[in-house]
């Protein structure tokens, strides 16, 4: 495994605040006129793989485990490295990714029989060669209390993973094994999305 300097990547559970910052991230770049910098995200929305993890998401889908849901972000994972994040690097770009493979690894230990290190392996065994490290992980840590009521103001239908028990659990994954990974950092994302921005600009302040 290779870790990219120029890959970097947000994390963070369900109404962490993440996307906020990725779009205040955007217009920073945008206002500087940089035009080596792309955003993608995770899951893609365009393999055949994510199509299966929408409907198991929304709930079209209900006989599942979550070994089988992780594995197909693991295979929607490893047809955007192929097709974007790496074409991306190799052309010198910057690459900002909103979820990549910690994602999986903390929303996956809800099942209790099954380990984090697992999930790493299946990467290695199903990406290969290709699977690489981003340079930097933030995670955005927010109260779940907070992400929760945030997700409620938006009106949308919640989705499998957003509940405050599973919300609490995923965060807990998050902070237990992103200190095992280089370039982890914790943001802290209670305040206003200007503050945290602030502290985002401090962590990233090498690539702006």
């Amino acid at each position: 495994m290779v870790t990219e300097r120029n890959f970097v990547v947000f994390e963070g559970i369900d109404g962490s605040g993440k996307g906020t910052q990725i779009e205040m991230l955007k217009d920073y770049f945008q206002k500087r006129q940089r035009t080596n910098v792309v955003f993608t995200f995770e899951h893609t929305r365009e393999s055949h793989w994510s199509q299966k993890i929408d409907e198991i998401l929304s709930g079209k889908i209900t006989d599942f485990s979550l070994r089988d849901l992780q594995l197909l972000y693991i295979l929607d994972r490893k047809e955007h490295i192929e097709k974007f994040i790496k074409p991306q690097l190799k052309k010198g770009n910057l690459v900002f990714c909103d979820r990549y493979f910690l994602s999986t690894l903390a929303y996956g230990s809800l099942d209790k029989s099954l380990h984090w290190k697992t999930l790493f392996d299946y990467h290695k065994q199903i990406i290969g060669k290709d699977f690489i490290l981003p340079a930097k992980t933030l995670f955005f840590d927010v109260s779940p209390d907070i992400a929760l009521g945030r997700i409620e103001k938006r009106g949308e239908e919640k989705t499998y993973f957003e509940t405050l028990e599973r919300q609490r659990l995923v965060r807990e994954a998050y902070l237990n094994i992103g200190r095992h990974f280089q370039g982890f950092e914790i943001i802290d994302g209670n305040g206003t999305p200007q503050e945290v921005f602030e502290k985002t600009k401090v962590s990233l302040a090498e690539y702006l």
